[in-house]
């Protein structure tokens, strides 16, 4: 007969012991201890007489929402198997937890190996199964887990109103901007070949609320010059729906300004003889916000609760961005505009894609990034895709796993410093953010791809505003 175990009872006892302990506190950092054994040193809301009572997921997964709640600076792995090496010199907390494991005719019991570090890097017996948990931010390759630790990150931020924080004196080509490529092109909104034409995982009000600041809209059809879309895909919605959200988000948070991008995007046609006058009418009407057109850029305190036009189409409005077609460094006959914009960087010989040299070119940029109330625009962008026939289609997503990750790499060489990088344009700036599926892992791993993984307290949107304080 099937056991009966104690979790009605073990409960309660957990809640009664976490309840005091919302996940929205901050707990001071602890110590590295010597005896992990004593229960006094376990962390805040931990008891593992009720974690053991709970099936083992579940288990798991509280032991790791306690955790993070404890260490908020810290990594977290919480495994099945034990790694091939802890360095003890990085261990502030490790415990064994027998969870319970309901079969079908009996319970067995499940031994969670849980352990917080420092930092350090960490070969997992089997990384094959799915019986691990990580927190904390860390990066993956295959087996091998690496974490560090945070520091500025765990920096709280507004996203929604971080510009009020920023200097209004400054030009708004002067401090970092986060922005998104293609930036209505949701996998959702796409709705033939939404892995290739998808850019994007996050609605336009929800990059708003998450801290992007820069757009990039491509627009253009037969039937309407207004219809967003990515290259040869059109989406779903028109340029006026996405002016309306920005009126929406810059009447509630005056303190922002936006940039937004406007590309004619449509091979079919040329662009229209009145495909300004209509944007204009657009720009006036009192619906679609508060434009702000000048061809010079604006200090901030002039842009806040506007939006500042950055103009990629035949016209005369807004700051004319000259975006050299797949270059990896260009800047304009005046000097006031540059762009890495190496979007498809060709394969290697053996069929992988060449993150490398799109790194390299986004790495350049990041180096000789402009001081800070530069009047100099720079825009680099992160997107990258590869479609070189049937056999060697790597899509936007996968560019994103990989350069998304060498980001937060090179974020962490400036943490404690503030840097002017621009704007920094991106493909799925949430995205590493959970973990990746195990299906997804074998596969990448089956066609020859790198397989590195980013998690962290913050996501690479809240990094990079970071960097505008020091």
């Amino acid at each position: 007969m099937k056991a009966i175990h104690p979790l009605i009872a073990a409960v309660p006892l957990l809640l009664a012991r976490t309840s005091a302990h919302p996940h929205t506190q901050r707990f001071p950092l602890l110590q590295p201890r010597n005896d992990t054994t004593n229960p006094n040193l376990d962390p805040p809301g931990w008891n593992s007489t009720a974690l053991a009572a709970l099936p083992k997921i579940e288990s798991a997964h509280t032991q790791l929402s306690v955790l993070k709640s404890a260490y908020p600076s810290h990594g977290i792995f919480i495994v099945h198997n034990t790694p091939y090496t802890v360095p003890t010199s990085n261990l502030l907390f490790t415990q064994k937890v027998h969870s319970l494991d309901p079969g079908i005719i009996w319970d067995s019991t499940y031994l969670w190996n849980t352990y917080v570090v420092s930092s350090g890097t960490f070969t997992f017996s089997t990384i094959y199964n799915q019986d691990f948990l990580l927190g904390g931010r860390y990066y993956q390759y295959q087996d091998n887990i690496t974490f560090v630790p945070v520091a500025k990150q765990t920096t709280a931020i507004n996203t929604t109103t971080w510009m009020a924080n920023i200097d209004g004196s400054l030009l708004v080509s002067g401090f970092t901007i986060p922005g998104t490529h293609d930036s209505a092109a949701q996998t959702s909104r796409v709705s033939w070949l939404p892995e290739l034409g998808g850019t994007q995982s996050s609605s336009i009000p929800d990059q708003l609320l998450n801290g992007i600041r820069f757009f990039d809209l491509r627009v253009g059809s037969a039937s309407d010059p207004l219809k967003l879309r990515h290259g040869m895909l059109e989406l779903e919605g028109t340029a006026q729906d996405v002016f309306r959200n920005f009126q929406d988000f810059l009447t509630s948070h005056p303190s922002e300004t936006i940039l937004c991008s406007i590309k004619w995007d449509f091979d079919g046609a040329g662009q229209p003889a009145d495909f300004e006058s209509r944007l204009e009418s657009l720009f006036n009407d009192g619906n679609h916000g508060n434009w702000y057109t000048s061809p010079t850029l604006p200090k901030l305190d002039d842009a806040r609760g506007k939006i500042v036009l950055l103009r990629r189409y035949g016209g005369n409005l807004g700051f004319y961005m000259d975006v050299a077609n797949n270059t990896p460094d260009h800047t304009d006959s005046t000097g006031q505009f540059r762009v890495q914009d190496l979007y498809s960087p060709s394969t290697l010989s053996d069929g992988t894609p060449d993150y490398n040299t799109k790194w390299n070119a986004v790495n350049h940029f990041l180096e000789t990034h402009r001081p800070s109330n530069s009047s100099q625009l720079n825009l680099n962008f992160l997107s990258a895709v590869n479609i070189e026939g049937v056999t060697m289609l790597y899509k936007p997503g996968v560019w994103a796993n990989e350069i998304n990750a060498r980001m937060q790499t090179w974020l962490d060489t400036i943490e404690s410093q503030t840097a002017n990088l621009g704007i920094v344009a991106m493909d799925f700036p949430d995205v590493p953010g959970g973990d990746w599926e195990f299906a997804i892992k074998e596969a990448m791993m089956g066609s020859g791809q790198t397989l590195v993984h980013v998690a962290g307290q913050v996501k690479l949107t809240e990094r990079l505003i970071l960097t505008n304080f020091a």
